[in-house]
């Protein structure tokens, strides 16, 4: 697992806004929502919650989370995720290697 990818999205995204929308496309349950969501006061470990409910699910769960992140304006870190910039690649903290060709949409 790359701890600066990890580090790098866990320290930048809004979890929350990022799980509500996960939630909505129907890729997260309401458990995992509000387990995020309890950790509202404190960003980085609701960050690391989703990013840990993302890490044990399918690929379309992952697909999900790119989308969401997109749509919640986190452009910059989707980019990061993509491209594997961050000393390591995506695959490695998420379990998954497609390539940016292969990145498909969330498909719930």
């Amino acid at each position: 697992m790359s701890h600066a990818l990890y580090d790098k999205v866990s320290s930048t995204i809004n979890a929350q806004s990022v799980a509500r929308e996960m939630f909505q496309s129907n890729a997260l349950t309401v458990k995992e929502l509000q387990s995020v969501q309890s950790k509202h006061s404190e960003s980085v470990k609701a960050a690391e919650q989703l990013l840990n409910i993302v890490m044990n699910q399918s690929h379309n769960v992952y697909s999900c989370f790119l989308d969401a992140l997109k749509k919640t304006g986190h452009q910059h870190v989707f980019e990061v995720i993509i491209s594997g910039s961050c000393k390591g690649q995506y695959g490695v903290l998420f379990g998954f290697r497609p390539a940016v060709a292969s990145y498909t949409s969330c498909n719930f």
